[in-house]
């Protein structure tokens, strides 16, 4: 099977994120798509994030109706910080019969020079870096070695690109222009999101369990 990872804090999970992974599904033709909750994120530094509990929930509870896509807790179980190098080697090495590519946006495209083992990344694994509106990247302009820069191809809907080890792609999907952040600031304001913005039962979960509403300390403990 052809398998991307798209990973994440889905801080909450929104539409963007469903949007995300239904078009690389399609346009790459994979087979399914893993939603990857993190335990904790690398950039967010000593910024508070929800429970995984509650994230992997509300994933959970995103897809529920979705075909192809699965969340997946793989991370989460670590119960510590996992680079994506070590997420993949797990995979690949596990699971060899099977071809996996990581999807992230094209913000992480710009910070890809301070991720850990990122030559390694580039060389052996596979990447779509998808634009995203206001930080979109400029190929020749990210901070790579050439040798590196090279492994990351243009491409767009109609190519029809084949995912393989050691080839990268940067491609642009129209993805909605919905930030975790922004989400939870309309929240804690009492405002209610539109049901194109943020699923119903994703909603429903926020309020039951009082996420993101204002001075609320959220939680970063493990499951």
């Amino acid at each position: 099977m052809k398998i991307g990872i798209l990973g994440g804090t889905f801080d909450p999970m929104h539409r963007g994120h469903a949007y995300l992974a239904r078009a690389v599904l399609k346009v790459f033709n994979l087979d399914r798509v893993l939603l990857m909750v993190s335990y904790l994120a690398h950039h967010k530094g000593k910024q508070k994030i929800t429970s995984p509990f509650h994230r992997y929930a509300m994933v959970v509870l995103n897809l529920l109706e979705e075909e192809n896509l699965y969340a997946s807790r793989w991370e989460l179980d670590r119960k510590k910080r996992s680079y994506t190098i070590e997420t993949l080697q797990h995979f690949t090495s596990r699971y060899p019969q099977h071809q996996y590519c990581f999807i992230a946006g094209s913000d992480s495209l710009k910070e890809l020079h301070l991720w850990k083992d990122y030559v390694t990344l580039l060389k052996e694994h596979c990447f779509i870096f998808v634009q995203r509106p206001g930080a979109t990247a400029d190929l020749d302009e990210v901070e790579l070695p050439a040798s590196s820069r090279q492994k990351i191809q243009r491409v767009c809907e109609q190519d029809k690109p084949i995912i393989r080890p050691g080839q990268s792609f940067l491609i642009s999907l129209d993805a909605p222009a919905i930030s975790g952040s922004w989400l939870r600031e309309i929240i804690a304001s009492g405002k209610q999101p539109s049901s194109d913005i943020i699923s119903l039962p994703v909603l429903q979960f926020i309020k039951k369990h009082r996420l993101y509403e204002n001075n609320q300390d959220r939680l970063t403990e493990g499951l």
